[in-house]
């Protein structure tokens, strides 16, 4: 295979937009099965690796700034505020919206505050209605407490090694190799860490396809080990856990050799995937509510009026948002009153969860 150098324009890695593209894409379509008269409603189940490819692509993406800044001074606090602001603001403003539409279920947004939803939706607590995709917000924001950490300590080289590990624990736990609660693991943040990491690996260089490839033989020697020999790999999902690979390798062959996919329309849906997640999923429920399903209209006008929202949502209330943080960046009083914001808001709902429980109980 020919190696190119994929740098795309003004830094950016050209085809990662796109593929961005493609994973709300597939997310969206498998949320818009009870839209359209001719999808089969099993078809809802298989959204998940939209959401793998795009935790694939988020590890590259945020490993890679990790990697750029090392040593910088205000390593961590920029890093932390850039993420602050790039996901907080479309993620209250959502948990508003729906705490609006059903107050009723307002008081489960405290999981939310906490960034611990995933496992309080895993463990059978209803979250706030219209906002179940959140789940795969909390484990990126568990699992990116924890990466800048190890990604000033260690380097590249230790990273490559973290990251395979990661990966080999997250597909065990996944597959029942570990003890991890098999009820709940589709939810959970080391049920799903590995496809992270997949991405995580991809931006430590091009021999990360070595480790990726090792991660994945461990993986399968270590199913092997505990089904009973080869002949335990009839009950392996190798569709399932062959796709996760195959989006790995995906974003791999995007950055170190050349776009998979290049498409401007595609790359400029990828651009919105963010704001894409968070508000299809009121569309979907609101068109549903108010039109029923059909062949082409409803589904139809869920695409084109979430990405109607999108546009405007990242035009006139995020990027506002995200360009201001540019005054904490400037400013050690500014980021000391943000954090200790953030600080409060995390103790008053720890304090609000006694409450919650008994609400729910």
């Amino acid at each position: 295979m020919t190696q190119v150098t994929n740098t795309g324009i003004g830094g950016r890695v050209a085809g990662l937009d796109e593929l961005r593209g493609l994973s709300i894409l597939w997310v969206m379509l498998s949320h818009s099965t009870a839209l359209w008269t001719w999808m089969p409603f099993s078809f809802a189940g298989y959204g998940f690796h939209g959401v793998v490819l795009f935790f694939a692509i988020s590890g590259y993406l945020i490993t890679k700034i990790l990697l750029e800044a090392e040593k910088q001074d205000d390593y961590f606090s920029n890093f932390y505020v850039n993420r602050v602001f790039r996901i907080w603001p479309l993620m209250l403003l959502a948990l508003a919206v729906s705490a609006y539409l059903w107050p009723q279920m307002a008081p489960m947004g405290v999981f939310n505050l906490l960034m611990i939803n995933n496992y309080a939706y895993a463990y059978g607590l209803e979250p706030m209605v219209r906002t179940d995709v959140m789940w795969s917000l909390a484990i990126e924001e568990q699992f990116y407490l924890i990466w800048p950490v190890l990604a000033y300590f260690y380097g590249k080289r230790g990273l490559a090694v973290i990251a395979t590990v990661i990966i080999f624990l997250g597909f065990s736990f996944d597959a029942g190799l570990l003890p991890g609660g098999q009820n709940i693991i589709s939810k959970t943040t080391h049920g799903n860490m590995q496809y992270i990491a997949m991405g995580c690996l991809v931006a430590v260089g091009r021999d990360s396809i070595r480790y990726m490839i090792g991660a994945w033989c461990a993986f399968m020697l270590f199913y092997m080990s505990m089904r009973g020999g080869v002949g335990g790999l009839v009950d392996f999902r190798w569709w399932w856990h062959g796709i996760s690979f195959f989006l790995g390798l995906l974003v791999y062959l995007t950055v170190y050799w050349r776009p998979v996919v290049i498409w401007s329309p595609l790359a400029e849906i990828g651009k919105l995937c963010y704001g894409l997640y968070l508000i299809h999923f009121f569309i979907s429920w609101a068109i549903l509510e108010h039109f029923g399903r059909g062949m082409i209209l409803q589904g139809s006008a869920f695409f084109l009026i979430s990405y109607l929202l999108a546009f405007f949502s990242y035009r006139y209330f995020e990027k506002p948002i995200i360009n201001s943080r540019n005054y904490f960046h400037a400013s050690m009083e500014l980021k000391v009153v943000l954090f200790a914001g953030m600080g409060l808001m995390a103790m008053i709902s720890a304090i609000m969860l006694i409450p919650t429980m008994k609400f729910m109980g």
